[in-house]
């Protein structure tokens, strides 16, 4: 009796797990989907860390064609503890040769493009060096009958008179119906020395290609193992208004520097925009290891 009782069980056990099973199997799991889209990011605090401030490129403008007028060095701040300006450097080399000038904090926008902040100063490069420069060393004790220079932040409105004083260079006309017209007869240019030439000079240029067409702007320069020297320029090809645009290294032996009888430079590569646009990407974190894979030297045949 009790062996029948037990195998009993046994069957109604087992096939009430086969029932349970077979029921799992069957009913397949809810599918749970979502369309809600990550929030943007804000920044939950006003003002601004000194750390947010200096490195900080400083443009012209907000515009897609905003022209990269120099760099926050230092910030100028009073015995009551108040930012009273900023120090950009301009021209210069790789940080050689730079000149200093003070800008009264109320002279510099902050202005939202996207998820990113740029710091604005409605001037041009040319304005700000002619600008006094400032002198650092006041800030540092040295002997009372040392001769002191400026030390004076310069207001919005001297800013605006340098600026109409000194306007930015005019950029060579390109036609209104194809962006990749030819823009100058390069027989009439001459070639013109890398030496002595700003990082300004790079970065926002437009480059030609062996076509003598538009192939694209500098983005950033990528500098070789001593920090020092420049050993490629980043270059933005393809795309419109940096929308859709590719970045790719270019070996600097591939750059040539012309100049006009105005003293105009004009960049200018061996390579097309179509060889440019075949080059694998640019890749900063990667750009060490893959080097040889990124880095665009030799025109392809």
């Amino acid at each position: 009796m009790i062996r029948k009782l037990l195998a009993t069980t046994a069957i109604a056990t087992f096939i009430a797990a086969g029932t349970t099973g077979a029921y799992a199997q069957s009913a397949p799991a809810p599918v749970t989907t979502t369309t809600e889209q990550a929030a943007p990011n804000v920044i939950h605090a006003e003002g601004h860390l000194a750390s947010n401030l200096i490195g900080q490129t400083v443009y012209s403008s907000s515009a897609d064609d905003a022209e990269n007028i120099g760099s926050v060095t230092d910030l100028v701040i009073s015995e009551d503890g108040d930012v009273e300006g900023v120090v950009v450097a301009v021209g210069g080399f790789l940080g050689l040769g730079q000149k200093h000038v003070a800008l009264e904090y109320d002279a510099v926008e902050w202005v939202q493009r996207d998820n990113t902040q740029w710091l604005v100063i409605p001037t041009n490069r040319e304005a700000l060096e002619a600008l006094p420069e400032f002198d650092r060393a006041a800030y540092s004790p040295q002997p009372a009958d040392a001769a002191v220079g400026n030390t004076k932040p310069a207001t919005a409105e001297e800013i605006g008179a340098a600026t109409t004083a000194a306007p930015a260079a005019a950029a060579p006309a390109e036609s209104a119906d194809d962006k990749t017209a030819v823009i100058v007869d390069r027989s009439t240019l001459t070639e013109a020395p890398l030496a002595g030439m700003s990082t300004d000079d790079f970065i926002g240029t437009t480059v030609y290609g062996a076509k003598d067409e538009n192939v694209g702007e500098i983005d950033d320069v990528i500098l070789g193992a001593d920090g020092k020297a420049v050993e490629a320029v980043v270059l933005d090809v393809g795309g419109f208004l940096g929308i859709g645009s590719k970045k790719v290294a270019v070996g600097m032996e591939n750059l040539t520097f012309m100049t006009d009888a105005d003293g105009d430079t004009y960049l200018y590569t061996p390579f097309t925009k179509e060889q440019l646009e075949a080059q694998p990407a640019y890749d900063k974190s990667t750009f060490v290891e893959n080097r040889d894979k990124q880095l665009i030297i030799v025109p392809a045949n």
